[in-house]
C-alpha cells in the first residue's frame, strides 16, 4: 500500500454524517485494518466514531481487514454497522464477498452474508472522504483555467506563478494535467508540459482520465510519463489494461518500457493473471508473446491458471499450460 502524496499532510476530510477529521487519522485507520491492529483502530474510532468508515478513494476500513483476512476485526467492523453491503471494490468493482472467497477467507465471507441479510445492523452508506485542501483566490482559479481550457488565462497565471504546475493535488490529488488529458486539449497540455507539469507516478484514476483516449495515452507516453505509473494498491497501468482486455494501450505501454510481472495488492496478480482471471484471451495471447511469467503471482492462490480453472476459462487455461503455467 502506497500512501499518496495527498494523504501525506494534514488536511481536513470531510466523514459520514457531517462528521469531519483529518487525511492523517483517516490514514492511520486504513494501515491499522490492514495490519489488523484492532487496539489502533478502536482507538482512532474512540477518538472520531465516523473514522470506522472513512474513505480514501472510495475505500473504507473493512475492505482491508478482510482482504487480509484479519477474522477478529471484521467481526468488529461488521459489529458496529462500518460496512453497506453494496460496495464495490475501486477499479475493480468485486465485492468483499468476492474477495473474501477469491483468498479461502471463509469465514469471514460468511459472516459478509450473513450480515447482508440483517439491514436492521447496518449503520452506514454510501461514499465519503472529501479532501479539504486549503486554496487562495488565485490557485482555484488557475485549476478553474485549466478545467475550462483557457490557455491564455492559464499562462498569464504560470508567468508569475510557475510553480503552481508542480503541485500534484490539482484535481483531487491526480495532477493538473489530469483534465487536459482526459480530452486530448494538445495545446493545454503543452503549455503545462512546458512549465514543467508531469504525470504523477501515483494515481487513482488513470485509466479514466490519462489513458481513456489512445491519442492521449500516446502522447504522455512519449513526453515521459512513467508507464508504470500505479495506484496506491500497487495496481499498474497494465494491469489496467489487461483487466480490461485493451491490447492496443497495453501494445502501447510495452514499447514504452512498462514492467511484464508487476504483482498488485488487491489480487495478489500479475497483468497476466488478471486477463487470465477475466478471460480476456487475446490478452493472454499478447502478455505470453511479450514474455510474461505464467506461473508468477503473490500467493497460490492467485497464479494466472489458478484463475483460469476457478473463473471456468478453459481456453486460456489451455493456453497458459501450454506456455509452461503448473
Amino acid at each position: 500500500m502506497i500512501r499518496p502524496n495527498e494523504m501525506q499532510f494534514d488536511a481536513a476530510m470531510e466523514l459520514s454524517n457531517g462528521a469531519v477529521s483529518t487525511t492523517l487519522k483517516v490514514w492511520d485507520i486504513l494501515v491499522a485494518s490492514r495490519d489488523g491492529n484492532i487496539d489502533k483502530v478502536k482507538e482512532l474510532v474512540d477518538s472520531c466514531p465516523e473514522l470506522i468508515y472513512a474513505q480514501y478513494n472510495y475505500t473504507p476500513p473493512i475492505h482491508f481487514a478482510v482482504r487480509e483476512g484479519h477474522l477478529d476485526l471484521v467481526k468488529y467492523l461488521l459489529d458496529n454497522g462500518a460496512h453497506d453491503p453494496d460496495y464495490k471494490i475501486y477499479p475493480f468493482l468485486d465485492s468483499l464477498n468476492v474477495i473474501a472467497s477469491d483468498r479461502g477467507h471463509d469465514e469471514i465471507a460468511s459472516l459478509l452474508d450473513q450480515y447482508a441479510n440483517e439491514p436492521e445492523r447496518q449503520k452506514y452508506k454510501g461514499d465519503n472522504g472529501r479532501i479539504r485542501i486549503n486554496r487562495n483566490d488565485l490557485q482555484r482559479e488557475f485549476q478553474q483555467s485549466v478545467d475550462k481550457n483557457d490557455t491564455e488565462r492559464v499562462e498569464q497565471i504560470l508567468q508569475t506563478n510557475p510553480e503552481f504546475v508542480l503541485d500534484e493535488n490539482f484535481f483531487w490529488g491526480e495532477g493538473i494535467l489530469m483534465m487536459p488529458s482526459k480530452g486530448f486539449q494538445l495545446r493545454m497540455m503543452e503549455l503545462l508540459m512546458r512549465y514543467g507539469a508531469r504525470v504523477p507516478n501515483i494515481l487513482k484514476w488513470t485509466q479514466k482520465y490519462y489513458f481513456e483516449r489512445f491519442d492521449s495515452a500516446e502522447y504522455l507516453m512519449e513526453h515521459s510519463m512513467n508507464p508504470d505509473t500505479m495506484s496506491w494498491h500497487h495496481v499498474t497501468i497494465l494491469h489496467d489494461m489487461a483487466k480490461k482486455g485493451d491490447v492496443l494501450k497495453a501494445e502501447l505501454l510495452i514499447k514504452h518500457g512498462a514492467s511484464i510481472n508487476p504483482v498488485e495488492e488487491e489480487y495478489q496478480s500479475t497483468p497476466l493473471g488478471l486477463a487470465a482471471r477475466w478471460g480476456h484471451t487475446e490478452m493472454v495471447h499478447f502478455l505470453l508473446e511479450q514474455g510474461a511469467n505464467p506461473n508468477l503471482s503473490g500467493a497460490k492462490w492467485s497464479t494466472p491458471l489458478s484463475w483460469a480453472i476457478k473463473k471456468g476459462h478453459n481456453e486460456i487455461a489451455d493456453v497458459l499450460i501450454k506456455a509452461g503455467a503448473s
